[in-house]
């Protein structure tokens, strides 16, 4: 069966999607025959690399919805306006303060620029070890500790929802007269949410950022791989924006990506405050109903963004009829629910770890949708009992582990390497990344000391059937490491 097949039977199969891309495959969103607008940089069709037409318009229209100084339309995805906002703002060889937390784009960036990469590491929570806020505070102490820093990463929200305080940051980071790139891939909702209702908290685009990056086709009725780069201020020039665009972007631009950038756009403009409002009531609704769960619990935060349906599991809770799930409590993990969800509900969610799942929701959900993974979670939720265990390692399971950094990721990986196994590899050097995706933040990055915390996970995914990406073995019997380079290279 070829790849359309497949599309057009899942899609008959009725699941409904409680995860990307934003536009749900809601029937209120077509495109006649795409084939028909299959276009290319033919006379009047303008050109994506030098706008000066239709597309030009588009991007003044989204520089007046957003206020920015300019907004550039993304058809490779967010990843495409990461790599081209960091090499707009670094030069090769410079120093990079980043968020241990980032997407693998981030990563890339610096082993492609041989940037020297400091990590601020984020407090994690110690029942589901999702990545917390980061603080000014931190900020500035890194900032202290590393003055020749020339870029300034963080991601907010992350998957799960969670922002920084970008404000103080973005405060603490001018002080230095250097930029702020934030990865909002996951927050191209807010803006919009926030002109509605205070209950949608601020965009970065409205926090001090100087490079916003986020992905329409994540919240947003678009389709997957559309994504816009924000130029907020005037601390980065645009032709040094526009320079590495013109690298990282396909110089065959898809037309039927722009346009449904377009109809995205157009669809906000006329009817965002309407459908704002009534996502809002949905989640207020859902949320509501949550508060009688007596296993599954919602996780929140002060400041979270709350589109991010992040559903803690209770490892105490054990399975009872009516719904049959795990017949052991440690069993019963956010992994399991996912599978559960799936397999009686056709729910099919964003991404699970071993304490908690992730429903991704967004203004084109409809009310069917949020009613039928309430109906689903109240059932399962009613089909576990306390059993009074307490939380186990096994459910504390954090995006980071960073070891120490012995070498930059460039070096790393382009040095001797050589396959060891992976319980032979504590303490020596990572010359390759090791990432759980979703979300695909690297739990090990090149140069970094492989630590036994390290090795754990990777079995993990391994035993719980995550998907393990990064290692060149795909079995992850080995991992390659540096055999010289640094301490602690040979072991």
């Amino acid at each position: 069966m070829n790849i359309y097949d497949e599309l057009t039977g899942y899609q008959r199969r009725g699941i409904y999607p409680m995860h990307m891309p934003g536009h749900k495959r809601n029937p209120g969103f077509h495109m006649d025959n795409p084939y028909s607008v299959d276009m290319t940089e033919v006379k009047g069709m303008d050109d994506l690399h030098h706008p000066d037409g239709m597309i030009r318009e588009l991007m003044d229209r989204m520089r007046g919805y957003y206020g920015t100084r300019e907004t550039y339309v993304l058809v490779n995805g967010s990843t495409c306006g990461i790599l081209a906002g960091i090499s707009a703002c670094c030069r090769r060889g410079d120093r990079i303060l980043m968020d241990r937390n980032c997407h693998r784009s981030v990563y890339h960036a610096a082993y492609l620029l041989g940037l020297r990469p400091s990590y601020i590491v984020r407090e994690t929570d110690a029942r589901t070890g999702i990545p917390l806020g980061i603080r000014a505070g931190q900020v500035e102490e890194a900032l202290t500790e590393h003055p020749d820093v020339s870029c300034v990463v963080v991601t907010s929200p992350t998957y799960e929802g969670v922002l920084s305080e970008m404000e103080e940051i973005a405060e603490a980071v001018h002080k230095r007269e250097i930029p702020l790139l934030v990865d909002a891939a996951h927050g191209a909702h807010l803006a919009w949410g926030h002109h509605v209702s205070d209950f949608f908290p601020a965009p970065a685009t409205e926090s001090g950022a100087d490079l916003v990056v986020e992905s329409l086709h994540k919240t947003l009725p678009a389709l997957t791989q559309t994504a816009v780069l924000h130029l907020c201020s005037g601390r980065v020039g645009p032709e040094r924006v526009e320079r590495y665009l013109d690298i990282y972007e396909t110089s065959s631009p898809s037309y039927v990506l722009m346009a449904s950038v377009g109809q995205c756009m157009e669809w906000l403009g006329n009817n965002s405050r309407e459908a704002f409002s009534a996502y809002e009531k949905r989640l207020r609704k859902f949320s509501s109903g949550a508060e009688n769960w007596r296993s599954l619990s919602l996780w929140d935060i002060p400041g979270k963004d709350p589109s991010k349906i992040v559903i803690a599991v209770n490892p105490s809770a054990i399975a009872a009829e009516p719904v049959a799930i795990a017949a052991r409590a440690q069993e019963f993990t956010g992994c399991r629910l996912a599978q559960v969800l799936r397999e009686q509900y056709k729910i099919e969610l964003e991404m699970a770890a071993p304490g908690y799942a992730l429903a991704m929701t967004g203004p084109c959900d409809t009310d069917e949708g949020f009613e039928r993974l309430a109906e689903a979670l109240r059932e399962i939720d009613a089909g576990l009992a306390e059993s009074g265990g307490s939380t186990g390692d096994s459910f504390y399971m954090p995006h980071m582990l960073p070891g120490r950094i012995f070498l930059d990721p460039y070096d790393a990986v382009n040095g001797e390497t050589e396959a060891v196994p992976l319980g032979k590899s504590i303490g020596r050097i990572s010359a390759e990344y090791a990432y759980i995706y979703p979300p695909g933040v690297p739990f090990l990055a090149p140069g970094e000391e492989i630590t036994k915390e390290a090795v754990d996970r990777i079995r993990y995914a391994g035993e719980n059937d995550l998907e393990l990406l990064g290692l060149a073995d795909d079995t992850a019997a080995t991992i390659r490491v540096c055999v010289t380079g640094g301490n602690g290279c040979n072991g």
